[in-house]
């Protein structure tokens, strides 16, 4: 009897855009497409426009010397550990299958169709996607009259609330891979007759897809999940990773009233790996297959701390030579006693959430940390070697004048290495800034638009139309009076930085930031017109006015 050949899955990754875009004209293709879809998009097309102006001086500026050696430098690429999950779990599964990016369907359309017409099933990931006017584009280019579309990632679970799916998709998957991919094993088996969900979860039959939930583990240890298998990647790439990316925890144990971390996964509760599976699987990495550095991409690595100083006892005590890049906690840093044992382990940078300079701020945003904590974390980090990068949030509610300026002196004081800024967002619905008691006293408004990934919105003291210039002004002060690096413009091969570098960065930044000469009046005619298209949107959708009584003050 002769078996019959099941259905090949094709696993697509990847974002819209992508720092190490080499082709304008693909890059202009999928910005077309994406705001043909867009609704209200000009705070969108603002932060584009404040992100991109150093990024295109740089492309046009001569480089030398360490610049020069650190843009040149080839940067091998490293496929999602969304990629490398779904392709462990499908062999184990026995389906075959193939991998690819939304990047494939520009730069090499042929391929990519020739991909989709090999395989029936197209497992889409939405991880790296911001919004439907991002998503909606790309599932209609994989979207065939044979296929099946499961769509699964980040985006699905801060939408599930809000969405009905899309007439293009099958199945939107919620939760756990680990556990989902099994069932969408058996419904492909079945011939796509049959699906049915795990034990823990659940489905919901919406008005254009099928949404399935994965549910919850009952542990909140999660050393029962399988430690992805990178040789399998190895092997459809053919080619040997040295960098890769892990991660150890799903949620987070705080409450931080902008972020939705906590509520990914459809779950609420921490879970974490323990310290002694973490040091198990690096070392099956290092010394298996050679890897040398590990990107951790949990939302919080040093979290809990015992948990953090076993690791770090484990892999001092190892000898590993590998290196590691992870988001922390700023007060978890403070402990100068920390930061040592982390360098000693392997530590090479990591990312903080500093957010803003003005204790006011930090608490209104109830991110349970203080402004010394900050300071002191970064202090530390530069003492001892370990690199700094740092985000901070421009506008967020009860941002003033006087909290900016606050921010900008932290800055000036606490120079880290790298800062990424990002403006206040609204995308998504489940974050505890948005529940009535906040909204309420910060008088926040703000537009459900899920097809921008920067929906209109403002409050007492500030307004979008504003924001996107305070963006504007800091950053390029952060770069004339050289205070700190633009993660944006360097982000590409981060992991290759080193203090040595520092000064001479900050120079050839310092040029960018003064200006291309026909690119400084081309850039400002561009933001002024921007900026007078979004204020007429805004007044068209909030059109009373909002601002705090004279003799209210929220500090």
């Amino acid at each position: 009897m002769i078996k019959k050949k099941l259905p090949k899955v094709l696993i697509v990754t990847g974002g819209l855009l992508n720092a190490d875009e080499k082709s304008v004209w693909n890059a202009l293709k999928k910005q077309i497409k994406q705001i043909r879809a867009a609704k209200s998009h000009w705070l969108e097309t603002k932060i584009k426009l404040v992100t991109s102006e150093l990024i295109l001086n740089s492309k046009l500026k001569k480089k030398s010397g360490k610049v020069a050696a650190y843009f040149n430098e080839h940067v091998s690429s490293i496929p999602e550990l969304t990629e490398v999950v779904l392709a462990d779990l499908l062999k184990r599964e026995d389906l075959e299958f193939e991998v690819m990016t939304y990047d494939l369907l520009f730069s090499d359309s042929k391929k990519a169709n020739v991909l989709l017409k090999e395989c029936q099933v197209v497992f889409a990931s939405s991880t790296l996607l911001h919004d439907l006017s991002e998503l909606l584009p790309l599932i209609k280019m994989l979207k065939t009259e044979n296929n099946k579309i499961v769509l699964g990632g980040a985006l699905c679970g801060s939408l599930q609330k809000q969405w009905e799916g899309d007439t293009m998709i099958d199945i939107i998957a919620v939760g756990y891979g680990e556990f989902l991919v099994s069932v969408l094993a058996d419904w492909i088996k079945s011939g796509f007759k049959n699906i049915k969900a795990p034990i823990q979860g659940r489905l919901i039959q919406k008005t254009h897809s099928l949404f399935l939930f994965s549910g919850v583990p009952e542990s909140k240890n999660l050393d029962f999940l399988p430690t992805p298998d990178w040789r399998v990647a190895e092997d459809y790439h053919q080619k040997k990773f040295k960098h890769i990316y892990y991660e150890s925890v799903r949620g987070c144990p705080y409450r931080c009233s902008f972020c939705n971390y906590p509520f990914l996964f459809d779950d609420k509760k921490f879970r974490l790996k323990s310290a002694d599976k973490i040091a198990a699987d690096w070392k099956y990495y290092h010394e298996e297959l050679g890897v040398m550095h590990i990107t951790c991409l949990d939302s919080l690595f040093t979290m809990p701390k015992n948990r953090l100083i076993d690791l770090c006892k484990q892999l001092i005590k190892s000898k590993s030579k590998m290196t590691w890049t992870c988001y922390a906690r700023a007060d978890d840093l403070a402990d100068e006693g920390t930061v040592i044992l982390m360098k000693q382990a392997g530590a090479h940078q990591v990312q903080i959430g500093i957010e803003s300079g003005n204790q006011f701020m930090l608490d209104q945003m109830n991110k349970r940390c203080t402004v010394e904590q900050n300071m002191e974390a970064i202090r530390n980090c530069r003492k001892h070697g370990v690199s700094t990068l740092i985000s901070l949030i421009v506008g967020y509610p009860g941002e003033t004048e006087q909290t900016l300026n606050d921010t900008l002196e932290f800055m000036r004081v606490a120079k880290p290495d790298f800062h990424f800024l990002a403006t206040f967002s609204v995308r998504i619905e489940e974050v505890p800034m948005f529940n009535v008691y906040n909204k309420e006293r910060f008088g926040l408004e703000k537009m459900d638009n899920p097809y921008s990934f920067a929906p209109y919105w403002r409050h007492h003291t500030m307004s979008c139309s504003e924001v996107g210039e305070h963006v504007r002004k800091l950053g390029m002060t952060l770069c004339k009076e050289r205070i700190s690096l633009d993660g944006a413009l360097f982000y590409q091969n981060i992991i290759n930085f080193h203090p040595s570098m520092r000064e001479d960065f900050l120079d050839y930044q310092k040029e960018l930031g003064e200006g291309n000469r026909i690119l400084k009046p081309l850039f400002n005619g561009l933001n002024n017109g921007v900026d007078r298209n979004l204020k007429k949107d805004i007044e068209k959708v909030f059109p009373v006015s909002n601002q705090v009584p004279a003799e209210t003050s929220l500090q």
